[in-house]
This record gives structure tokens, C-alpha cells and sequence, in this order.
């Protein structure tokens, strides 16, 4: 069994099962297929049903879906994400060895080519304070994860293996306070991420400015106002 294979088949246990134990299954779905940067019309199209009905899922306005519903819901996720490149599903299974809950995971994705770090930043309005002769580098993708949702539910060994995930990749950090717990983790840790971004706040702690610096990462501050414009601007501008 090829790599992609099995980590298809694990992601698809992952999600079935999400959804089949969700006190609100409609809502998880619906996080599912934005995960997976699918609309409802595309998926409907897949499932040769009316958009309506995803709709209705998603909104609760159905009984929860039975198996078979979850089943071919999951499916549809994995076959779509394959015919456009397979970058969510390959993404995920980065983290297969990562028990973290799928409410950190705000946006995920690799990039189909490897994308310049000051494209990446410029696409985002995320300005380099540290390691602007990084920039350079090529990112291979990006995460956005909850920053409070991540410090609050993570052990520090979760942390570190998903770090070790983003090697080579960027990471955004939404509602970060001080940027400090991020830098602090990353500094104990081999493998570090190709960028990192903070949203949420004016100026980093010092702290988190000289970790940056002694790691040889760059950081950067983003200030766009919402997280859902952030991922906005990410689906559109990169490749």
C-alpha cells in the first residue's frame, strides 16, 4: 500500500468518525469540507445531489446523517481532494501520528510547487521582523492553527511532533498574545517550521523576537483584522 493510500484511508477513518460522534454532526461537516477547500456546489455535483442538501447537513436543518450518508460525504472529501492534487489529504497526513484535535487546525495545506517565503508573507500583508534575509526560502505549505485553542488542549509532546510536521512550512498563529509560548516551544525542538506568523497582536514579546533570531526563523506579524479574511487571502493568492 502506497503512502498516499494509507494516509487517505486513515484520514477518511478520522473524519467518518468525527462526524458520527459530533454533538452537532451538520457543523462538523461543514468544518470538514472547508478544510478541504471544497464548496457545496462541487461537492453536491460529486454526490449527484442538490447543493440544498449539503446545506441542510451542514445547517442542521436534516436528522443527522446515517452512515451511508457520512460514508459517501467522506468519500466525495478524498476523491476531489485527489482530482485537484491531493494537498489536503496529503497535508493530514503529516499529522497522522499527532493526536491533535481538529479545531486547532484552522487551514492546512501543501503547495503543489514549492512557494517563495516573502510571496507567501506578501499574500497575507504579514510584515517580516525578524530574518528578512530568510525570505528567500521556499515554503512547501502552510498551517493556521487556534493559537489559545492549541496552548490550552496540546501537551508539549503533541507540540513538538507538530512542529516536526512543519518543517519547511509556514505557520500562522491566530489570536496570539505574545508570540512568546510559540518561539519557546520551537527553541527545545530539532526540526523547525520556515516561517512563523503571529496575528493578533501589535509587537511581540522580546522574547519571542531574540528566540526568532537565535532559531534563524523568521517572524512575521500579520494584521489582517479576521482569520476567516487570512484563509481567504491564502485559497486565492497561492498557488
Amino acid at each position: 500500500m502506497d503512502i498516499y493510500k494509507s494516509s487517505s484511508e486513515r484520514l477518511a477513518r478520522r473524519v467518518a468518525g468525527e462526524i458520527s460522534l459530533s454533538d452537532d454532526p451538520g457543523k462538523t461537516m461543514r468544518k470538514w469540507r472547508e478544510l478541504f477547500h471544497i464548496p457545496q456546489i462541487i461537492l453536491a455535483e460529486y454526490l449527484n445531489v442538490s447543493p440544498s442538501v449539503i446545506s441542510d447537513y451542514e445547517g442542521s436543518r436534516r436528522k443527522s446523517p446515517g452512515t451511508k450518508t457520512i460514508r459517501r460525504f467522506v468519500e466525495g472529501l478524498l476523491a476531489i481532494d485527489e482530482k485537484n492534487g491531493g494537498q489536503i489529504t496529503a497535508a493530514f497526513g503529516r499529522l497522522m501520528s499527532v493526536e491533535i484535535p481538529t479545531d486547532i487546525i484552522l487551514d492546512i495545506r501543501e503547495f503543489t510547487s514549492p512557494v517563495n517565503t516573502r510571496q507567501f508573507c506578501s499574500a497575507i500583508r504579514a510584515e517580516c521582523i525578524v530574518g528578512e534575509e530568510f525570505l528567500d526560502r521556499n515554503l512547501l505549505g502552510y498551517m493556521v492553527i487556534d493559537s489559545i485553542s492549541a496552548f490550552r488542549e496540546l501537551s508539549g509532546d503533541a507540540f513538538l511532533k507538530l512542529y516536526d510536521s512543519t518543517s519547511e512550512r509556514g505557520v500562522i498563529f491566530t489570536n496570539a498574545s505574545t508570540g512568546r509560548s510559540p518561539l519557546i516551544t520551537i527553541k527545545i525542538n530539532t526540526r523547525k517550521p520556515g516561517l512563523i506568523v503571529l496575528h493578533g497582536l501589535t509587537e511581540p514579546d522580546p522574547l519571542a523576537v531574540e528566540l526568532a533570531k537565535k532559531e534563524g526563523i523568521p517572524l512575521a506579524i500579520c494584521k489582517i483584522e479576521s482569520v476567516e479574511d487570512i484563509i481567504k487571502e491564502l485559497r486565492q493568492v497561492i498557488p
